[in-house]
């Protein structure tokens, strides 16, 4: 079987990110100038890391290498003039970690995780959850889940295992230890607080993460599953009750009358898809 490998690419764990300023937030810093040419340059950074991911997967024998650009609802952060020439780019709104119908026909066997960022509540840089001013906390089965979490259980719906992670070092951390150890982690910079950080050097981060994106798929291992026991239950802490309330009235949804909406499937793309959906009426507001 051909090696295919799927790369999800978020911006707040890529090399040298530390601030808002730099991610783009709350939307593309159109009407200030220094601000735009920051994410601009954190964009560049960004591209580098997932080059050196592409590079690493070739090394370890990819034939095709795609890259999900999902940072941000209608956010296009990869550079596409300045991206590995082997690879595809799969850009747009949105793409939530990985976007499910390119999952389901690109017959991939490894998913790479790039410029990932810990959840919400954790001492490390950027630190959220999909969108931390509307939501403060997802949880799984009862446990606060990363965007990575969500995204290794996705990619293991279609099969796909999870070998890299990079970020800093707090979610690098997380991700391994929840795994078992099973994946690479390529740590790129040290959280000293939620926007301050000891950055590797550009070049040394680039190298690291080349090498562990190779080492981890010449290790590839079939994907465990489920990752999350059935039935599982999603929980979402939205900051505004009014949110809530109008998630609440989609179907098959349970409410706690204030800030706290759940849902319950034995599917985990089920869940997943619901997740995406709450998210996306919240933003309506």
């Amino acid at each position: 079987m051909k090696m295919n490998v799927v790369i999800s690419a978020d911006i707040e764990g890529a090399s040298g990110v530390v601030t808002t300023r730099e991610i783009g937030y709350p939307r593309k810093p159109i009407g200030d100038p220094q601000a735009a040419r920051e994410y601009q340059k954190a964009c560049a950074w960004l591209t580098a890391d997932v080059n050196a991911a592409v590079e690493g997967a070739l090394e370890a024998g990819a034939q095709r290498v795609v890259v999900h650009d999902s940072h941000g609802l209608d956010y296009t952060n990869i550079l596409a003039d300045e991206l590995h020439p082997s690879a595809e780019l799969v850009k747009g709104m949105p793409v939530i970690f990985l976007d499910p119908d390119d999952l389901s026909t690109g017959d991939y066997l490894a998913c790479l995780i790039v410029g990932a960022h810990a959840r919400g509540g954790q001492a490390a840089v950027i630190s959220h959850v999909l969108d931390w001013p509307r939501i403060t906390e997802v949880r799984v089965n009862g446990i606060p889940v990363s965007e990575s979490h969500l995204t290794v259980a996705l990619a293991e719906c279609y099969g796909i295992a999870t070998t890299l992670v990079t970020g800093d070092n707090v979610i690098c951390k997380e991700i391994e230890d929840w795994m078992g150890g099973q994946v690479e982690t390529a740590v790129v910079k040290t959280s000293l607080s939620r926007y301050c950080a000891r950055c590797l050097p550009l070049s040394e981060s680039r190298a690291l993460i080349r090498s562990s994106a190779s080492r981890g798929l010449k290790n590839l291992k079939k994907p465990r599953q489920p990752r999350f026991s059935t039935p599982i239950r999603l929980e979402v802490d939205f900051v505004d009750r009014q949110a809530a309330r109008y998630v609440s009235w989609m179907p098959q949804m349970s409410y706690d009358g204030c800030c706290t909406v759940s849902y319950e499937d034995g599917d985990y793309l089920r869940v997943y898809k619901t997740l995406v959906a709450m998210f996306a009426v919240a933003n309506l507001l």
